[in-house]
């Protein structure tokens, strides 16, 4: 329950909370990093305590922290409980996946299990977004955080009475831990994060806050680096960056997350341009949860069935292209929902296919011990892939926005007849009720809205049909990469 909160989509939550979007952005990013630093840590844990003790402990730390979160109104400690119910709602939940499988014999019926634990992953948002619009509209912020304290308490009593003093692991001392190493990574991670997502604001390396906190970002990533490759007990193995096969998901879950990102501009023209209540906005994603759920379970029939890693992503990249430049057409002043929700379906079909055999292809390529590494590997990617998407986006939005609201108030031109029906239409509407010169500024405000629309769309045409050629060319490469492999090896051997 509490997980998803790390990962809703801001653009759209902010603009229904009316909060500002960066700083949203910034606060699940927080948590989310030190998501990435807990998976350092989990398995060293999950050896020293029983799995009823370790329950316990992470489930009462949890309703601690939400229980101060409900009362704190200072940003800065807001910001330290966030980060430390990162790392404690991870380690709560990462448990239970291990105790799941472990009752799971058959290896089909684990990958389905991992399919859709994955899909609950990538739609965790939208149900996240559901209850705080139901707290919203019918209670507050903090009956929301005590609905979820209140089932914490319930698994306590489950923990207590039900559980055992069993172990999933032998037992082995908590010594040697590299919290060290676990600080450094979060630090350098949230450094880089605030880079990437107040950069806009603060006019990049005009600031001495983002000249500041990139130098710490390239500090404590240089140091986390030279301790790992030293320490005798390191927290991430760099030995796994020697598989192709973890180099070549790191690039796919790029790829991915740059198209997940793109989804935030869809839902900002939903709400902007063609007035769609955000409740309704809220309510039209479940069609893309659909869809991914849908790709979830086709990924599993095609793995099952034998298919070939690079046809599954080759046919998740083809969903999403198509998607793309599906959506490219539809932004228009006017689009029905009717339009909408087939690409919605088939952008979430290509998501759903590709993210839990991306993980599988990683893990399959290094050895068992190496498999939690992968994982970190994969988790950290996704982190940098979906915080570089969101600067991406936000970013490509402000700067081809204003490039083509300044060409069109360049070129407008007063003497057309268009502009003066335009103009007439607005202004007699507005002098019915107000005074000559509220209605000039309300009409001038109406005219300069309707620019911004317009370049809003045109913006997004230009992205989504850059990230549709994005998108041919990594089916290309994909579909190219293996026989060129094996054609420059043959010729090494014949050489």
């Amino acid at each position: 329950m509490i997980l998803p909160f790390f990962n809703m989509n801001s653009t759209f939550t902010a603009s229904f909370l009316d909060v500002d979007v960066d700083d949203l952005q910034f606060i699940f990013t927080l948590a989310y990093a030190t998501i990435v630093c807990g998976l350092c840590i989990n398995e060293r844990l999950f050896h020293f305590f029983n799995i009823r003790s370790y329950m316990l402990i992470m489930t009462i730390i949890n309703i601690i922290v939400m229980l101060l979160l409900s009362i704190s109104s200072n940003k800065e400690l807001v910001y330290t409980l966030r980060a430390i119910q990162g790392t404690t709602s991870y380690l709560e939940s990462c448990i239970t996946v291990p105790l799941i499988m472990s009752r799971i014999k058959s290896p089909y019926g684990r990958l389905l299990g991992n399919s859709f634990l994955y899909a609950f992953i990538m739609t965790g948002d939208k149900i996240s977004t559901s209850v705080v619009k139901f707290a919203i509209e019918n209670y507050n912020y903090n009956m929301m955080i005590y609905t979820v304290v209140f089932f914490h308490v319930i698994a306590l009593f489950i923990y207590v009475f039900l559980f055992s003093h069993g172990r999933l692991y032998p037992k082995k001392p908590l010594y040697q831990l590299n919290l060290a190493g676990y600080l450094l990574m979060m630090l350098s991670l949230v450094s880089g994060a605030f880079v990437l997502i107040y950069g806009k604001r603060y006019y990049w390396f005009e600031s001495s806050y983002i000249i500041l906190a990139f130098t710490g970002f390239c500090v404590f990533s240089g140091i986390f680096v030279l301790q790992q490759l030293t320490s005798k007990k390191p927290i991430f193995h760099f030995n796994i960056l020697r598989s192709e096969r973890v180099i070549i998901g790191i690039l796919i879950f790029f790829v991915l997350y740059i198209f997940k990102a793109s989804m935030s501009n869809i839902y900002q023209v939903m709400s902007v341009v063609w007035k769609w209540h955000w409740e309704y906005v809220l309510e039209i994603q479940y069609y893309n949860c659909l869809g991914i759920y849908l790709g979830a379970f086709l990924s599993y029939v095609l793995i099952v069935r034998g298919l070939a890693y690079r046809y599954v992503f080759i046919l998740g990249f083809m969903c999403l292209t198509t998607s793309m430049m599906w959506f490219s057409y539809l932004f228009v002043p006017d689009a029905k929902p009717a339009e909408v929700i087939p690409p919605l379906i088939v952008e979430g079909l290509g998501q759903g296919i590709l993210f839990s055999p991306i993980l599988q292809y990683m893990v399959g390529s290094v050895h068992a011990n190496f498999s939690m590494n992968t994982m970190q590997a994969a988790v950290a990617a996704r982190y940098w892939t979906s915080t570089i998407g969101f600067s991406l986006m936000q970013n490509l939005i402000l700067y081809l926005t204003t490039k083509h609201q300044f060409y069109m108030t360049e070129n407008l031109d007063i003497t057309k007849s268009y502009f003066q029906n335009k103009w007439e239409e607005l202004f007699n509407a507005n002098i019915a009720t107000h005074i000559h010169n509220e209605s000039v500024s309300l009409t001038s405000t109406a005219l300069k809205a309707s620019l911004y629309n317009q370049s809003l769309l045109i913006s997004n045409i230009q992205i989504f049909r850059t990230l549709f050629v994005v998108g041919v060319i990594t089916v290309v490469i994909i579909l190219l990469y293996n026989p060129i492999k094996v054609y420059v090896f043959h010729k090494k051997e014949i050489n």
